[in-house]
């Protein structure tokens, strides 16, 4: 499950493991995006993404995180990652998670055929968006016997709103890990040297 992580939330993680429980899957890794070529730049640095990603993670069995996006060069794009995925772990099936926002706009990733043939999606479903039916899938160009949905309620959270509350200093709490909130406030991320208990 790849994603800037800019701050990792709540809602990442219940999605991460919602996608674990509903696909069967033995593990989920989290994979912070080294250098997402769909985004700005990010807020933090992925040396901080990767390290607040490692912290939410903890203590939550079947994530695990995999760095292998920070370790590398240029931008993140998800087939390359998957090939690396791939050479790395040759006997591990891979399954990608995505949104359902980011799924159905699969078709202008890069190299989006190879992606699908990478590995089989499991697709969450997403607050404020309708549930994706065999037609919506077909339509995004994604086979649906190639896809497992996830259709569970994640917290409506995003990291813009985390991002926003924490240069305003106001709490972020109920919204990521408590560890991952200190470590904010510690470095001071997103402007969170103000933030008040």
């Amino acid at each position: 499950m790849g994603g800037t992580f800019d701050p990792i939330h709540l809602g990442h993680l219940e999605a991460a493991e919602a996608s674990r429980d509903c696909a069967g899957l033995d593990e989920v890794l989290l994979v912070p995006a080294g250098s997402p070529p769909h985004k700005r730049d990010a807020h933090a640095s992925a040396r901080d993404r990767l390290e607040m990603t490692r912290l939410a993670v903890a203590g939550r069995p079947g994530l695990g995180v995999w760095d292998w996006e920070v370790r590398r060069d240029g931008p993140s794009h998800t087939v390359v990652t998957l090939q690396a995925f791939r050479r790395e772990r040759p006997t591990d099936e891979p399954f990608l998670i995505l949104g359902w926002d980011a799924a159905r706009d699969i078709q202008s990733w890069h190299e989006p055929d190879q992606v699908l043939g990478l590995a089989r999606l499991v697709v969450v479903g997403r607050p404020g968006l309708e549930t994706p039916t065999p037609e919506a899938l077909r339509a995004a160009g994604i086979e649906s016997r190639r896809v497992t949905l996830c259709l569970i309620s994640t917290p409506d959270i995003t990291a813009t709103q985390i991002r926003r509350l924490a240069a305003a200093g106001r709490s972020l709490a109920g919204l990521l890990p408590e560890a991952v909130e200190a470590y904010i406030q510690r470095r001071g991320l997103y402007g969170a040297d103000r933030l008040r208990a």
